[in-house]
């Protein structure tokens, strides 16, 4: 099976996440997926509500671009995501279950998700940017595909969890951690501390939207279901 290279500082960074990591990896609707107790409207929440924050995380990802000395390597990562976001599309059909890329879809830990890497896409640095970026692409990458028995799950559970078994995921993952790893090198203690800093926020966004996935509620003050 596929590693995801954990470069030094990327290492590090998970480390010291430490509870958070490791609350995130193995939140409740993570086991569930693997174990076979996770509801299809679980699922459907999850799916739904990450189809805005599908259009914000390709944004960050221009932005970063748009900085870049080379930026191709960003670039190519467009048509990625935007296979993501197709293949998760064919679920909610399946699943039948209405969405919209529209940012006002998002409920309150999306949108708070989103509004974080947009700031942080217009504020910093290439490679902080990708500290934002890599809780999602290399960690939820390597939730998904470290555990390996899928008998008697769901069968639209067995597609997406293969979805994250392929070469091109890891590739992906890879990239930005290369791309963070090598912007930061010779960076200070102060950039490098900022970096983990806003990588540890996204962990708390990660989990924050899990937790709404779980609750299969997300509701805006005054909002009613």
């Amino acid at each position: 099976m596929n590693d995801i290279a954990m470069a030094r500082l990327f290492d590090d960074f998970v480390t010291g996440a430490g509870e958070l990591w490791q609350g995130y990896l193995h939140h409740p609707w993570m086991d569930a997926i693997h174990d076979g107790t996770l509801t299809r409207r679980r699922f459907a929440f999850f799916l739904a509500q990450d189809m805005p924050y599908q259009r914000d995380f390709l944004n960050a990802l221009v932005l970063a671009a748009s900085k870049a000395a080379d930026p191709q390597t960003l670039l190519n990562m467009r048509s990625f995501i935007a296979d993501e976001a197709a293949f998760e599309e064919s679920l909610l059909a399946e699943l039948q279950t209405s969405w919209s890329y529209d940012r006002w879809s998002a409920g309150p830990a999306r949108e708070g998700y989103m509004n974080h890497l947009i700031r942080v896409a217009h504020e910093e640095d290439v490679s902080t940017i990708c500290a934002a970026l890599l809780p999602c692409a290399a960690g939820f990458t390597g939730a998904m595909a470290e555990r390996a028995p899928k008998a008697g799950l769901d069968p639209l559970f067995v597609r997406w969890l293969e979805y994250y078994e392929r070469p091109s995921q890891f590739e992906f993952s890879n990239a930005l951690v290369d791309t963070f790893e090598l912007g930061l090198q010779e960076a200070s203690k102060w950039r490098v501390d900022h970096a983990r800093m806003i990588f540890t926020r996204s962990v708390q966004h990660q989990l924050n939207a899990l937790d709404a996935a779980w609750r299969t509620a997300d509701l805006w003050c005054g909002s009613r279901e």
